[in-house]
């Protein structure tokens, strides 16, 4: 029960902080873009980050 429940936490936190967006983006990437290779997880979160500075839309920071 302990496990579960410490498993659930950290799918949360890992969910919140953006840690699964890589392997969610690859896997988007796959289906809709295949034979073609996706971008490192480097070159994701740099051109993820440019595209929020330049559109920062409405966030807390």
């Amino acid at each position: 029960m302990v496990v579960k429940v410490l498993s659930g936490v950290s799918w949360y936190i890992k969910e919140l902080m953006g840690d699964n967006d890589y392997k969610k983006y690859c896997a988007h990437f796959a289906a809709h873009h295949p034979g073609t290779e996706p971008p490192t997880e480097k070159e994701y979160w740099k051109q993820r980050w440019a595209r929020q500075s330049a559109n920062p839309g409405s966030r807390c920071c």
